[in-house]
């Protein structure tokens, strides 16, 4: 038979093809990157944009503006819209359920007398507040709450992850509402009031590895305001007078240039006695809404930076 090759074995047709050892994809195609070398997907508020720059516009107009940027929108998602029936409890009391191993017996008081619900989450203990959906609530995505037995307990209820109030894509438990001194909720007080939710709108965009410059939301904000012709600006944080007394930061802290050719310049600042705690509600909104879970001050901090 003419212009048939044989090979043996699991052999690369050239030296420098790759030794992949598995079949061809159809029609010869190549089989695709890893996410990693492809890019990441940056989830940006539309709230947090218009800090930098007075974007108006239906949401879709604004998608098909980043879409043209090389920003494609993966995903919308509506914040605010289903949350009306959740509210905030708080739990009393947690207890196992006879051959179960996966879920457990929670007593929530919602407000108007204890509920008693089936969770699988363990992240949570007595005493934290946490978001319930009551029977007949229903959630984003058209999802509604119905009374259920397991394991021969009923489940008046849900206890909500972020993922199942579609704030952000976190899922691994059940969301903890922190408070930053100022006074909890009340069980009872509407979700959307404790948190001080409002309607927003949160794009799902697929940032290219090639641009670093739009893996922020400064970055993408800059962009989408040259796009539109409206002026961006980034604000100038008001950084406090040291304390009276305090030692200097050459007292505290160096820093050595190796090459000042690759860095002609390094500015740093000492931070002391900075208190661990909650961070303030805005700050935790965002950085829900920015697919990333609260966990205190100093954390929330450096992770708001690093996504601004």
């Amino acid at each position: 038979m003419d212009g048939v090759r044989l090979r043996f074995r699991h052999r690369p047709l050239c030296p420098d093809a790759s030794p992949d050892p598995r079949h061809a994809r159809p029609a010869r195609e190549r089989r695709p990157l890893p996410r990693a070398d492809l890019g990441v997907v940056v989830r940006v508020p539309l709230s947090w944009i218009r800090q930098f720059a007075p974007v108006e516009g239906e949401v879709s107009d604004l998608a098909e503006q980043l879409d043209d940027l090389g920003l494609v929108v993966e995903g919308i998602v509506r914040v605010g819209e289903g949350l009306e029936d959740v509210v905030v409890a708080r739990v009393q009391e947690i207890g196992t359920i006879a051959g179960a191993d996966r879920i457990r017996r929670v007593v929530v008081d919602a407000g108007q007398g204890s509920v008693e619900v089936v969770c699988g989450a363990w992240n949570f203990e007595e005493g934290d507040l946490v978001p319930l959906a009551p029977v007949g609530a229903v959630l984003p995505g058209g999802f509604e709450i119905a009374r259920r037995k397991m394991k021969g307990v009923v489940s008046n209820g849900m206890l909500c992850s972020p993922r199942e109030l579609e704030l952000s894509e976190d899922h691994q438990g059940i969301l903890v509402i922190r408070t930053d001194g100022s006074g909890a909720p009340a069980p009872g007080t509407a979700l959307t009031e404790a948190l001080g939710i409002e309607r927003d709108v949160v794009f799902d965009l697929a940032v290219d590895a090639n641009r670093p410059d739009a893996s922020s939301v400064a970055g993408v904000a800059r962009d989408l305001a040259a796009s539109l012709k409206v002026p961006f600006e980034i604000p100038d944080p008001v950084a406090p007078d040291p304390a009276p007394g305090a030692p200097s930061v050459h007292e505290l802290a160096s820093v050595e240039v190796v090459d000042r050719d690759l860095c002609p310049r390094f500015v740093g600042r000492v931070l002391t006695a900075v208190p661990i705690g909650p961070s303030p509600p805005w700050v935790a909104r965002r950085l829900t809404l920015a697919g990333m879970r609260p966990i205190n001050s100093v954390v929330d901090a450096s992770n708001y930076v690093m996504l601004e």
